[in-house]
């Protein structure tokens, strides 16, 4: 898995979510699969640097250069959960 690009989705309950781009479907379903179940200490390091971002999911662009990810947002740890 290689994360290709990134961008901070904001939905409209004002939570910011860090989209990792892949390079197609299957890249997405294996990078989601692996941040839902492990990556803590992605997700821990996350929220060190940069604490606005709430959520993370993984994406990529098909062959007419849209962002398609899954919608189904993986909260980060609070900073507070760390301390």
């Amino acid at each position: 898995m290689k994360v290709k690009s990134t961008f901070i989705y904001t939905l409209e309950t004002g939570e910011n979510a860090l989209i990792l781009l892949t390079d197609n479907k299957i890249e997405q379903d294996k990078l989601y699969q692996h941040l839902a179940v492990d990556a803590y200490q992605f997700k821990k390091e996350i929220v060190e640097e940069e604490p606005r971002i709430e959520l993370i999911s993984a994406g990529y662009k098909n062959e007419n250069n849209e962002i398609i990810w899954n919608r189904e947002y993986i909260p980060v740890p609070k900073w507070y959960d760390q301390n």
